[in-house]
């Protein structure tokens, strides 16, 4: 375990040291308003001169330069329920990374170094899950590429000065290009997932990025809230956010709720089933728009509902319900209420958008979420 009185750690890159806990508020004028980077002195250019100037984009890692869903500095985010597959599918595109193999579709142009930092359960077991991938992919060069943290096991946080100087000698040793880490919530983030929390936490990232010396890339793993949406206000935060949903023994539906650089797979949904290996395989049969047939659902029979009984109402699973619910719910189709006159104090429901409600008298929030009627 790390103590208290750590000595102050030199970073990698600039000569930065950093010794203490609240490096966010002794160094939070030194990072513009979305902690991509340092401040410098305002400039302002005319568009024409603006689209003139040349600048190298980055690199992308996964994708194309046109469609990019990694860049070599960008941020990947899958966000789901627990056992929807997130850890799943995070090795397996990370192995794809390492062996330069298509994933879901998406080009990968050369091999691609990484580290994965998990965080959470015994780590004999994750060795079993390891070893059966490796044997699966049947290429030992892909294991070579990849590096995951053995200590601390499931403690590493990026809040300790220490472990962020640790992350980043690692990264540069191994050459890592993108750091794979979750779950975020043992990770260094602080409170439920505010803006200022998020913006604190993009400044840690930022600092290992920094001690790094060059572009490093993150894939971050994260939970679903209640509602079934990205728990926090994360959207605004990673390049590429991925919903991640268990629809059943084998099959794992994913929606690229948002893909900052490619117009193609924003919004996308694929449909996957698990195949030998620990690895996934695009459905190319047609795949329902449970989003449509909710909201025609909603419009034939206006009340509120908790998305145990839309499941029923459209013949899905509630895992499902519940995430067509949360999406539609962002898009603003609907809306979401704990409460509602007409249904118990503690009942989660949604209704359309358009409909007009009365709320006779203030809702208590609930105080054990195992009370919820569902």
């Amino acid at each position: 375990m790390i103590m208290s009185d750590e000595p102050e750690f030199v970073g990698l890159s600039d000569g930065w040291s950093i010794a203490d806990e609240d490096f966010v508020r002794r160094h939070a004028e030194e990072f513009s308003p979305n902690g991509n980077a340092p401040l410098v002195g305002a400039v302002a250019d005319s568009l024409a001169g603006f689209g003139r100037d040349e600048e190298k984009p980055p690199e992308t890692l996964l994708g194309t330069r046109e469609e990019s869903i990694l860049p070599e500095d960008g941020i990947v985010m899958l966000y789901g329920d627990g056992g929807a597959g997130k850890t799943t599918l995070t090795i397996d595109g990370l192995c794809h990374l390492a062996g330069a193999r298509e994933w879901l579709g998406l080009e990968v142009d050369r091999p691609v170094r990484s580290l994965m930092i998990e965080n959470e359960g015994p780590r004999a077991m994750f060795r079993h899950v390891i070893r059966r991938k490796l044997e699966a992919f049947g290429d030992p060069a892909i294991g070579e590429r990849m590096a995951i943290l053995t200590e601390p096991w499931g403690e590493f946080t990026l809040s300790s000065p220490h472990f962020r100087t640790e992350l980043a000698r690692i990264v540069v040793e191994r050459e890592a290009e993108v750091v794979a880490l979750g779950p975020l919530a043992t990770v260094g983030t602080v409170g439920g997932g505010t803006p200022d929390e998020i913006s604190a936490f993009q400044a840690l990232l930022l600092d290992v990025r920094t001690r790094v010396g060059r572009p490093l890339a993150f894939w971050l793993v994260h939970h679903e809230n209640k509602a079934g949406d990205v728990s926090g206000a994360w959207e605004r935060v990673p390049d590429t956010l991925v919903h991640v949903q268990a629809v059943g023994n084998g099959h794992t539906r994913i929606v690229f709720r948002k893909a900052r650089w490619s117009s193609e797979y924003h919004g996308r949904s694929l449909a996957l089933n698990w195949e030998e290996g620990r690895t996934f395989a695009i459905v190319q049969d047609v795949v329902r728009d449970l989003y449509s047939e909710t909201l025609e659902a909603f419009r034939a029979d206006d009340e509120w509902r908790t998305y145990r009984e839309v499941a029923k109402l459209v013949a899905c699973r509630p895992g499902e319900a519940k995430s067509v619910l949360a999406e539609l719910t962002r898009r603003g189709d609907l809306m979401f209420e704990v409460g509602p006159v007409g249904r118990s104090a503690r009942a989660q429901c949604w209704r359309l958008r358009t409909a007009t409600i009365l709320t006779l008298v203030p809702k208590e929030p609930p105080e054990r979420p195992s009370d919820f009627e569902f």
